[in-house]
């Protein structure tokens, strides 16, 4: 999840764009405290939503306060936090390592070693936390990568497929009675995020020849868009499946509007 899973700002009230921004905050402060300031490096609005998701499912203890930081040296920022939110730092780490170390295989990026080498030291203490999520996310990425060198023309659903079944192992993480009921959630999404990326990417990928499932198909932004409607709606399903009250409407901002957002800006002009 890097960059699609968004809340639609113009849906949401002034409470509910407050208290998404506290949850955000609340993140930031768990990657610093728990891995130092670099970790920052890796925030995202996509694991916000996960904190939001268990925090409405589970209700947990959740703190909630007014700080400075490094980016609002002046200004006091609310933040709320859960054991969740200590969760999701772990998972921030580990995913933003990994996809270094996938956007280094993929072109040697130099911006990409900078940042393993800036999360290194996060990485190894995210490993002795949540070992077996960070040994899946290893495993899935390599998985991933040679499916998408594959010089047989793998099947264009194989890496998604791939990309789904490592979120439902994330999202099934000490969710109890629910864990069946995350896996399907963190699958659909899974698949939704990779095809997603894909395409976004996909003029991009075709000029460089880079593997990309819409480039082998040859497929015109209709029919993406008809592929990713249908996979919406199977994450959909899986979530209005779950018992959440708390933060209900600011969570389907993010899955009925959010995820569509950068998807519109790439292929919407009007």
């Amino acid at each position: 999840m890097f960059g699609f899973v968004v809340a639609s700002a113009s849906s949401l009230s002034d409470e509910e764009k407050a208290r998404y921004q506290a949850v955000y905050c609340g993140l930031c402060r768990a990657l610093g405290e728990r891995y130092g300031q670099a970790a920052r490096a890796a925030l995202t609005y996509d694991l916000t939503f996960f904190v939001l998701l268990c925090d409405s499912l589970h209700e947990p203890a959740e703190s909630t306060g007014e700080a400075h930081c490094v980016t609002h040296p002046v200004k006091m920022m609310p933040y709320a936090h859960s054991s969740w939110t200590d969760y999701a730092s772990d998972l921030s780490v580990a995913l933003a390592y990994h996809k270094c170390l996938d956007d280094i295989a993929d072109d040697g990026s130099l911006t990409a070693r900078a940042g393993r080498a800036a999360l290194a030291g996060a990485y190894a203490q995210a490993e002795a936390r949540i070992s077996e999520q960070c040994a899946a996310i290893e495993q899935s990425m390599a998985r991933i990568r040679e499916l998408e060198k594959s010089r047989e023309e793998p099947s264009p659903d194989a890496a998604a497929n791939e990309f789904g079944q490592l979120l439902d192992e994330l999202f099934a993480h000490n969710q109890g009675f629910w864990a069946e009921s995350m896996r399907a959630f963190g699958n659909a999404l899974g698949r939704f995020v990779y095809l997603m990326d894909a395409a976004v990417d996909c003029a991009a990928d075709e000029r460089t020849g880079s593997y990309n499932p819409f480039v082998l198909l040859d497929s015109p932004p209709e029919a993406m868009e008809q592929t990713l409607q249908l996979v919406a709606a199977e994450a959909a399903a899986a979530f209005e499946r779950l018992p959440l009250e708390q933060d209900l409407h600011l969570l389907r901002s993010v899955l009925y509007e959010g995820i569509w957002i950068q998807f519109n800006r790439t292929y919407r002009t009007e």
